[in-house]
């Protein structure tokens, strides 16, 4: 089954994993999130059918593509799976999309993600596959609804461009800790004249939809904000 991110259910995390099934979940609530679709458990070879399928759709978002994972266990409450699967950037071709689809589904068989499934006590854990626009990002970054380090504001973190420089380490992000009631920047930074308000105010109506804290990782193109993970904080 391949279907569309935005009528994925959060119910069918079974079928179609965490990072997906919470990326349906914020598009029918009307947050925006780039154009997708995924590639459901129950798919265990790319058949001739199936393969058209994807290439339709592929084709028919017109943009090069993210090729991301969606484990059935991954950005849950108990395990967010941060770092442990294979994310591909900037795919254009028809090659590189099944390339990319490949490898990210045998990523959770890398010894890494084993290991992480054997501390966490996991079974059965699957791995569907997410298929979505890119985001040609003048600014991103990941917000904490509650920091993890003082557990009391929210704590912004951004670096112009994609994200991925933000996530492998490579450089140093402007970060900062926000007021949870009037949003007052801490330390008075200027964060690249964004409106730091409108994305702090984006982060905790995502945390009140899903009554928990979140870690939750944005781009921003043109001023519009877009959503491209949101999940519970595992470490408080």
């Amino acid at each position: 089954m391949i279907k569309s991110l935005k009528y994925i259910k959060i119910s069918e995390i079974n079928l179609f994993g965490g990072k997906a099934t919470n990326l349906g979940f914020l598009i029918q609530n009307s947050f925006k999130v780039p154009e997708g679709f995924c590639i459901s458990t129950n798919i265990n070879v790319i058949d001739i059918k199936t393969k058209n399928e994807i290439i339709k759709r592929f084709k028919k978002l017109k943009s090069a593509v993210a090729v991301r994972s969606s484990a059935t266990a991954e950005d849950s409450k108990k395990s967010s799976f941060a770092g442990q699967f294979d994310t591909f950037l900037n795919i254009k071709n028809e090659k590189q999309l099944f390339n990319a689809i490949e490898k990210c589904r045998n990523s959770i068989k890398s010894a890494r993600a084993k290991a992480y499934i054997k501390n966490k006590r996991m079974q059965n854990v699957r791995m569907a596959v997410i298929v979505q626009k890119m985001i040609d990002a003048n600014y991103a970054g990941v917000i904490f609804t509650i920091d993890p380090i003082n557990k009391k504001d929210i704590l912004i973190e951004i670096v112009r461009g994609l994200g991925n420089k933000l996530v492998s380490g490579n450089v140093t992000p402007s970060s900062n800790f926000i007021d949870r009631k009037n949003f007052n920047i801490k330390n008075k930074k200027t964060f690249f004249g964004l409106n730091i308000e409108r994305l702090a105010k984006t982060a905790l109506k995502i945390e009140s939809l899903y009554k928990h804290p979140q870690d939750i990782e944005f781009a921003i193109k043109n001023n519009e904000i877009f959503i491209l993970q949101s999940r519970p904080i595992t470490t408080l």
